[in-house]
């Protein structure tokens, strides 16, 4: 990706755009029963980047919360999954992550089916889902200074500690396949359908009755409910090579032939690793 451009800016600034966030408690209510598995342990948020002169009179108004000399020049926006607390807290990381957004879903089905090679560390998880730079503030290296920044904003602005960053760079070209709208409706019938049996208090058991030729295969129930399937690759033919080389060159790698990259990042706060 060329560099060559001028800068505009030589200094950036970063502001996390955290919303309202509050917490609600009744008189009588139990110790921890008001925790939102998903709402409560993800952490979806946005960063927004601006480009500002470096001039101290503005620094010190940014560290006072006055942007209003910076530019905004772009957004970050990505998730943050504590999978450590959300085994702690009694759930499951796959089931949170396919609870919430279907990327997440994907994104823990691959580290799942590649842990023994690609991933050493079970603790936080940072997934980007865009980084995105205005038109006229593209092409000038503030992409990748970002992504290798990214560490850094995240533990000053979130103050937790993700040991791995992910992300999936969308293919050039998504075939989009065609729905088969009656399939899909006697699939959903037969998942009602089982759901019924099992619920239905006048009978003695819970054994789940299926009407004949009534198997449907885990590919099937993936399609329709969004899952990614176990050894899905991206042909190079789709490839956003660009997107691949820039993170590549920020210290990203592939998971297998996923087309997902992932970065381990725990070096980086060790004290070696913050005096380099």
């Amino acid at each position: 990706m060329a560099t060559n451009a001028k800068k505009p800016f030589e200094t950036l600034a970063i502001r996390y755009n955290t919303g309202d966030m509050t917490a609600v408690f009744f008189v009588d209510e139990a110790l921890g029963q008001c925790i939102d598995p998903v709402g409560d342990t993800l952490a979806w948020g946005e960063f927004l980047v601006y480009g500002i002169s470096g001039s101290d009179e503005e620094i010190d108004g940014i560290s006072e919360g006055d942007f209003s000399s910076a530019i905004q020049i772009g957004s970050i926006l990505g998730c943050h999954i504590p999978s450590a607390l959300i085994t702690d807290l009694g759930y499951d990381t796959y089931q949170i992550c396919d609870d919430s957004h279907g990327d997440l879903e994907a994104m823990y089905s691959v580290l799942q089916e590649y842990k023994d090679d690609y991933w050493e560390y079970d603790d936080d998880i940072y997934y980007i889902h865009e980084i995105e730079l205005y038109d006229d503030y593209q092409d000038m290296g503030y992409e990748k200074l970002i992504l290798l920044q990214l560490p850094t904003i995240i533990v000053k602005m979130l103050h937790v500690f993700p040991t791995l960053l992910v992300y999936y760079p969308l293919p050039k070209v998504r075939k989009r396949q065609k729905r088969d709208l009656e399939a899909e409706a006697i699939l959903m019938h037969r998942l009602e359908y089982n759901m019924q049996t099992i619920l239905n208090t006048k009978r003695d058991d819970n054994i789940i009755l299926f009407p004949p030729m009534c198997e449907v295969p885990d590919r099937e129930i993936n399609r329709v409910l969004g899952r990614r399937n176990p050894g899905n690759t991206v042909p190079e033919a789709h490839r956003n090579q660009a997107l691949y080389d820039l993170y590549k060159s920020a210290g990203f790698k592939e998971i297998g032939k996923t087309g997902w990259l992932c970065k381990p990042i725990a070096s980086i706060y060790t004290k070696d690793g913050m005096n380099r």
